[in-house]
């Protein structure tokens, strides 16, 4: 390592002096079946690998021992095989924080890949409590398969592969374990893409260095508490990495080159464009193929997202070209800049590579279609510690599934982000569309639990037309998106992608269930009234406005001033639910709206075979430094019939002590 370089100090990193590597491509160990479907295997190993060439070599982990791992190229509608094996040290070497679910108890080593964007069985998905450690030793309560099998029955896109375990994504991912997964179909082959040496698959990430050139990841947060080593709020990298390598270069051709961008940070957002003022040519999305391309200035990418695009260097022979990053968060001198293109090769061919005119046929979903409208807060609490914690439907991610949508139906989701963050959310098994965002009064909604739109819809923007696995749920606004559930029922997820919101319990289950009908259920009844807009405003729209979810909403608050309590005891379905049979705390119910009237649900809950109790979430109260929690244990007995237990809107004004389970009967919930 040269004396002057300094990697904790990226004033002193030179830029652009490593040349953009391509990931290798994997290759199938042997065929199964008669059918002859690839088999591959994957192992997760420690390696060394050199980030900068004036760094030394960093301690890494990657499948097969590569960072990135080996691409994975499938065909629709083939289905193949991986196992990754995991081969790690026992020990890790980022700081794990112990008082996470499942890492409080269980081994600190584990594992488990998803493959983000995959339509697949959820036993092959790579559900977040499949975990297992080295060899098999142990093993998490939902898994089932050592070989996971894609059908790869979906359109060619961009997917990759990454860890999934649970209260460890954050550090395998950061530590190296990622890949790409390249689908391709024949509509790719139709339309004359350029291919080959002229096509890449970028994958940007930032990272931070140690003075020795080791991968840095912080142990605490930046204020005090009581955990060592802690899980932080976020975290952002003073150096920006590309397949690897610290501010690469790739030299190119006076061609058309197909560039496939991935954001596989941790929590950077990126928006993308090129220093020479020059468009990008978007031919897909998350999903898959546009229906015809677009041109495009810039593209913002958050976590996990990802675009496809085309960039002409033919005008632009020997130029030195930088992909810039002009996302407002985190950025400074280095961070605004991502690689750089030198078109400096002579053009070793004619390029007959072509921009086609149309893509994908259209198959857009319709709103009067869908069979449920499902409302969904994104909130802050505390947790036990005091650290703040974000929430999805203000549940945490052991609580009872409250998200089960039946096989081959059409859903609305709104998430109504009511905190002061953006965040990218994924929902695994389908790909999505992206209906329109809409401002609300986020002071009114954390006061009083109101939602009340602020101005008229927005429309996407010109980079999110296509299909999508992960959306930018903006903070202060309602962002509304529609899918449809069809192939697979089973265990699926959602979650933030910020990896340490999703590892600290922004992360729900989703049940897709079969033999249930498709219709509005009455769990999801909310209160509407007439939809009110700020005086500036004029719009002729009959959109009602929402006090609740699908449950009720639990909105963040800033002041306990504005809160009129009135207690409520919840009543259970005594003929059905013997007493001697289930210990029950009342809980406090505020008031909701100028009536004093609550409604309840009747409908029977799906109670999850590992849950021990429901763990009800305060919000977030600024100033507040303890802020009590309360919570309904439940006993180990099958419950049906039983009416589903309103949560309190605004926290409890007194700590109510928990009823603990007897030992005896009490069951892990991990």
């Amino acid at each position: 390592m040269t004396k002057e370089v300094n990697p904790t100090d990226p004033t002193t990193i030179p830029k652009f002096v490593d040349e953009l590597p391509k990931p290798v491509t994997a290759k199938p160990k042997y065929y199964k079946g008669q059918q002859r479907k690839d088999y591959y295997e994957l192992k997760m190993m420690q390696a060394e690998h050199c980030f900068h060439k004036d760094f030394p070599k960093s301690i890494i982990w990657g499948y097969n021992g590569l960072y990135p791992g080996p691409t994975i190229e499938a065909r629709k509608d083939k289905s193949i095989y991986v196992r990754y094996k995991n081969q790690l040290p026992l020990k890790h070497f980022l700081p794990v924080d112990f008082s996470l679910h499942t890492a409080n108890d269980s081994q600190e080593v584990r594992t488990v890949t998803h493959l983000h964007g995959a339509n697949v069985d959820w036993e092959s998905d790579g559900h977040p409590e499949a975990w297992y450690t080295r060899d098999y030793a142990q093993t998490g309560p939902k898994f089932r398969k050592e070989i996971h099998e894609y059908s790869n029955h979906q359109p060619g896109a961009t997917l990759w592969y990454h860890d999934h375990a649970m209260a460890l994504t954050r550090l395998n991912v950061y530590a190296g374990l990622a890949g790409f997964y390249l689908l391709r179909d024949t509509l790719e082959e139709r339309s004359n893409l350029p291919c080959g040496d002229y096509e890449y698959p970028i994958l940007i990430q930032d990272k931070s260095f140690n003075e020795d050139g080791s991968l840095f990841y912080p142990d605490e947060p930046p204020f005090p508490v009581s955990v060592h080593p802690s899980i932080t709020p976020g975290f952002v990298g003073n150096t920006i990495v590309v397949n690897g390598k610290v501010w690469p270069y790739l030299n190119v051709e006076p061609r058309k080159y197909r560039f496939r961008f991935l954001n596989g940070s941790n929590s950077r957002g990126y928006v993308i464009s090129l220093s020479n003022g020059e468009p990008m040519i978007q031919i897909g999305t998350d999903g898959g193929f546009l229906t015809a391309p677009r041109e495009i200035q810039s593209v913002e990418l958050l976590p996990a997202e990802r675009t496809d695009v085309m960039v002409d260097f033919s005008k632009c022979e020997g130029q030195e070209i930088t992909l810039v990053n002009s996302n407002e968060d985190f950025i400074d001198e280095h961070t605004s800049v991502i690689m750089q293109f030198k078109v400096c090769l002579p053009l070793k061919c004619e390029d007959t590579s072509e921009i086609p005119e149309r893509l994908a046929v259209s198959m857009d979903l319709h709103p009067h279609d869908a069979h449920i409208e499902r409302h969904l807060p994104l909130t802050a609490t505390r947790d036990d510690f005091g650290r703040p914690m974000l929430l999805l439907n203000n549940r945490m991610y052991h609580d009872p599934t409250t998200e089960k949508p039946a096989l081959d139906s059409i859903e609305i989701w709104n998430f109504m982000n009511a905190t002061q963050f953006d965040h990218p959310i994924h929902l695994h098994l389908i790909q999505f569309k992206l209906l329109e965002r809409r401002p609300f009064d986020m002071e009114l909604y954390q006061n009083e639990g109101r939602l009340e739109f602020t101005g008229p819809p927005e429309e996407p923007h010109d980079y999110e037309q296509g299909w999508k696995d992960t959306v930018k749920a903006e903070a202060g606004k309602v962002t509304k998106i529609i899918m449809h559930w069809k192939d697979h029922v089973g265990h699926y997820m959602w979650h933030c992608h910020l990896l340490e919101h999703e590892d600290h319990d922004m992360m729900r289950p989703i049940l897709v269930m079969e033999d249930v009908p498709p219709v509005q259920q009455q769990h999801a009844d909310i209160q509407h009234h007439e939809t009110k807009h700020s005086p500036e405003q004029h719009h002729d729209d009959s959109t009602t406005i929402v006090t609740g979810n699908n449950e009720n909403t639990v909105p963040l608050l800033h002041n306990t001033q504005y809160i009129t309590p009135t207690e409520e005891i919840v009543e259970y379905a005594q003929a059905s639910l013997p007493t001697d049979e289930i210990d029950y705390n009342p809980q406090t119910i505020p008031l909701l709206t100028s009536t004093q009237n609550i409604t309840r649900s009747t409908e029977t809950d799906y109670l999850e075979d590992n849950v021990e109790y429901n763990q009800v979430s305060t919000p977030l109260l600024n100033n507040t430094p303890t802020i009590p929690y309360s919570r309904a244990e439940l006993v180990e007995h099958p419950i049906t019939d039983i009416e589903r237990i309103p949560q309190p809107i605004f926290p409890t004004t007194e700590f109510q002590p928990r009823q603990r389970i007897s030992p005896r009967r009490r069951r892990r919930w991990y």
